[in-house]
């Protein structure tokens, strides 16, 4: 290689072909080239890359195949929440790391009248907009999970489908899958018989971050969320926590 000595300090990515025999070194081809070393970014890609993850940014082809531009729960009509359960009027809320943007499960609680409570999880309804095998499938199943850094997010879908019409904003309707069960309580005893799985519908009133509910839950915030009392998290809290 001709100037060899002006890539030294440079990384890049290769793609090993054939190693014979009777050869000291691969044979192979440079694939892309990432940055100098030192460079935060440049050296952040080499290892995502080592860990078999692709550039930060999805191609056209796959941003123009999402679709959806218009979408809204009320634009679909009353036929789309056929075979959903209606959660809407519920009190559901997120817990995310400060700063999220990528809200995709939910909660509820409420004590029912006989003192046993009930829990529901709610995630985002994914399949609902990715159909199997598109474009964005087979993308999301190169990438396998988002990958969240202290300065940049590689994320598993696009940023449409992840921090939009997906993304379990307050006071927005989204589509969900959901697991609601029953629980006493006190010895935190899930009543199975009573567990139900299924489609639905959520309507998020509210969303907290890790550090504001442990704030609560330690006793340094009395203040009640527009989403949950206090008491109710205290009892989500002692009604889900192992043992």
């Amino acid at each position: 290689m001709e100037k060899h000595q002006e890539y030294a300090n440079r990384i890049f990515v290769a793609c090993q072909k054939r190693w014979p025999i009777t050869s000291l070194h691969p044979f192979g081809t440079l694939v892309e080239q990432l940055g100098e070393t030192g460079d935060i970014r440049a050296e952040t890609d080499a290892l995502l890359r080592d860990n078999n993850f692709g550039p930060d940014e999805f191609s056209d082809a796959v941003l123009k195949s999402v679709g959806f531009e218009d979408w809204s729960v009320e634009h679909d009509g009353d036929s789309a929440l056929v075979g959903r359960r209606d959660l809407r009027s519920e009190n559901t809320f997120t817990i995310d790391p400060n700063g999220s943007l990528e809200l995709d499960d939910a909660l509820h609680i409420k004590t029912l009248d006989d003192g046993t409570v009930e829990i529901g999880m709610h995630v985002a309804d994914i399949t609902h907009f990715v159909k199997t095998n598109s474009l964005v499938d087979r993308e999301a199943k190169k990438r396998g999970t988002g990958v969240y850094l202290m300065n940049r997010t590689v994320s598993m879908l696009p940023s449409r489908l992840a921090t939009d019409i997906c993304c379990l904003s307050p006071g927005q309707e989204r589509y969900t899958v959901s697991v609601i069960f029953r629980v006493d309580a006190e010895s935190g005893h899930v009543f199975e018989d009573d567990t139900w799985i299924g489609k639905t519908v959520i309507k998020s009133t509210g969303k907290l971050t890790y550090n504001e509910v442990d704030t609560i839950l330690q006793g340094g915030d009395k203040s009640e969320s527009p989403s949950i009392s206090v008491t109710d998290l205290k009892t989500l809290h002692v009604s889900i926590k192992p043992g």
